[in-house]
């Protein structure tokens, strides 16, 4: 048994599955926020208020 396959608790997941997982979520993080900072600037430019 590799240091890989040990169970990480409480959630039964193994190192690498939840090291897959937890690069997934950073990427989709990183995805989301920047379609809302786009977002935001397409509102900033496209409303008069503030300008």
């Amino acid at each position: 048994m590799t240091e890989a396959d040990t169970k990480v608790y409480p959630t039964g997941l193994t190192e690498a599955e939840a090291i897959e997982i937890n690069d997934g979520l950073k990427w989709g993080t990183r995805i989301f926020a920047a379609i809302s900072v786009f977002a935001h600037v397409l509102a900033f430019a496209l409303t008069p208020w503030l300008q």
